[in-house]
C-alpha cells in the first residue's frame, strides 16, 4: 500500500497524532461489535474496513505489523446440550467470555480472533435451533433483533412445561404449538443459520 492509498483508507485531516487516531478508531470498533447483534456478513465487513484501516495506519507510522497475543476462548461449549434451556445457558455463558476477551483485546491481530471465534459460535447456536417448519410459517422475524434473553428464557420454561420435555427434539417436534415468541426466535436463527 502506497501512502496515497494509506491517506484514503486511514484519513487524517487534522493532523491528530496517529497513534491517537488508531485507538480511538479501534476503540470505536469494538463498540460496534459490543452494541450491535452478530451478524456474520456485518461483522466480516467491519473487520475488513478495520483491517485496511491498520495497514494504512502501519504504512503512516512506518511500522512492522505486530504480533499480537492470543486469547484462548474454548470453543469446546459450543457443543450444545440437547436440553434447550441448558444450551440457551451454555450460549450466553459463551458470548459473555467473547464479550470480555473482546474489550481485553489490545491489537487488531487479537480483535479479529475473538471475533472469529465469537461468529463461529453465534453460526453454530443458529443452527442448534433451526427448524425447516419456521421457514414457511407466517412470523415475521428480523434477523437482526434478538429476542430479550430474560424474555425468552422464560418463554423456554414455558415451552418446556407446555411440551413435558426439556429436549430440543421434541421442541422442535411440537413446533406448531410453542409460544409466539418462541416460534419467531426460531425463525430468526433459522434465517441466520442460512447466512
Amino acid at each position: 500500500m502506497t501512502i496515497e492509498q494509506a491517506q484514503i483508507f486511514f484519513p487524517n485531516p487534522s493532523n491528530e497524532d496517529l497513534e491517537d487516531l488508531w485507538e480511538q478508531r479501534f476503540f470505536e470498533q469494538k463498540q460496534f461489535f459490543l452494541t450491535r447483534p452478530p451478524i456474520h456478513q456485518v461483522w466480516k465487513s467491519r473487520i475488513k474496513k478495520l483491517e485496511q484501516q491498520f495497514n494504512a495506519f502501519l504504512v503512516l507510522t512506518e511500522q512492522e505489523k505486530p504480533k499480537g497475543k492470543t486469547h484462548k476462548i474454548s470453543n469446546e461449549d459450543s457443543a450444545f446440550s440437547d436440553e434447550f434451556i441448558v444450551a440457551f445457558h451454555q450460549f450466553h455463558k459463551q458470548r459473555n467470555l467473547f464479550k470480555s476477551a473482546l474489550l481485553k483485546a489490545q491489537y487488531y491481530s487479537e480483535l479479529v480472533q475473538v471475533i472469529e471465534n465469537w461468529l463461529k459460535t453465534e453460526l453454530s447456536y443458529a443452527q442448534y435451533w433451526s427448524h425447516p417448519e419456521s421457514k414457511v410459517n407466517e412470523i415475521e422475524a428480523l434477523i437482526s433483533k434478538e429476542l430479550d434473553p430474560m424474555e425468552f428464557l422464560k418463554e423456554l420454561k414455558a415451552t418446556e412445561i407446555l411440551i413435558t420435555s426439556p429436549l430440543i427434539k421434541d421442541l422442535k417436534e411440537n413446533y406448531n404449538i410453542l409460544p409466539e415468541n418462541v416460534k419467531k426466535e426460531v425463525k430468526r436463527l433459522t434465517l441466520l443459520a442460512k447466512l
